[in-house]
Parts: structure tokens; sequence; C-alpha cells
């Protein structure tokens, strides 16, 4: 299957409407009272993706890499979607554990990504454990313009 041409369309037509429809609402890239301290002394890459979840429609994620004073960290949001009350915020450090290959340092266990060219890409605890990493196109987080931030 090709899915590469859909998400490029989704990711399109929510780079359209996404500004039209949050004239009184929060948007993603202005800044808010709440995040003021997250997002305004914190430069990084964001990422973000759409991806596959089992007991809804998808689980959408943003995550940041960011250099602070105490090395590299990470802020990770993730809205299961169709689901009420379903947002959840995580943060912490960052362990590079190759040059491919980072670790998130989260509250439940450690996350591991594998870094490309414009994005990163969740791995498997199969992945990291039996040394097989592979790309999984469905777990891709691509890299937004500079500037961008987080919701």
């Amino acid at each position: 299957m090709k899915k590469y041409p859909l998400f490029l369309l989704l990711l399109t037509t929510l780079l359209i409407t996404i500004p039209s429809c949050c004239k009184n609402s929060q948007c993603p890239w202005q800044e808010d009272e709440q995040n003021a301290g997250l997002t305004s002394s914190v430069k990084g890459d964001v990422y973000h993706a759409v991806v596959p979840c089992a007991s809804c429609p998808g689980i959408d994620i943003w995550v940041q890499l960011y250099t602070a004073a105490d090395g590299m960290r990470f802020r990770i949001v993730e809205r299961y979607l169709e689901e009420d009350n379903a947002v959840f915020i995580d943060e912490g450090g960052v362990t590079r554990k190759n040059e491919t290959i980072i670790e998130l340092q989260r509250k439940d266990g450690a996350q591991s990504y594998l870094l490309g060219d414009g994005y990163i890409s969740l791995l498997g605890t199969m992945d990291v454990e039996e040394g097989s990493i592979t790309d999984n196109a469905d777990y891709r987080l691509y890299k937004m313009p500079a500037g961008f931030k987080m919701p």
C-alpha cells in the first residue's frame, strides 16, 4: 500500500485548515500563558505525526528535542483521537545510544527513536533488543519548520 501520498494529503489539509479554525482558540504555534516557560525559552526541533492505535483512530504525537544546561532533553504531547481527556504530557532526558538512535527517558520507561533525515521513527522494544533496526513508516514523526511551537 502507498500510504505516503495519503499522509501528504492529510498533512496539507491540516496545515491549511488549522490557521483558519483557531482565531479565538489555541494554535500550536501561538504561545499561551500556561506553556510560556516551556516553549519561549526552549529552542529545538519539533516532530509531529498521527500514528496507529489499537483502541482509537490514532495518536496525535508531538515531540520536541532540545538542549538544556543539563544535556539533551525532550517534551512529548500525546493525544488519543476521539477519546475525552486522553492527553498525556511527559518531559525528561535523552540518551544517545549511537549515531542514529536516541532513547527518551520517560516516566513509564525508556522509548527509543531512530534518527532520520527530517524525521524520527519510533522503534519497538524488539527492534532495540534484537538489534534488527528497521524503519517503520507508520511510526515516523516528521520535523516541523523552524520556529514551530508545540501545542
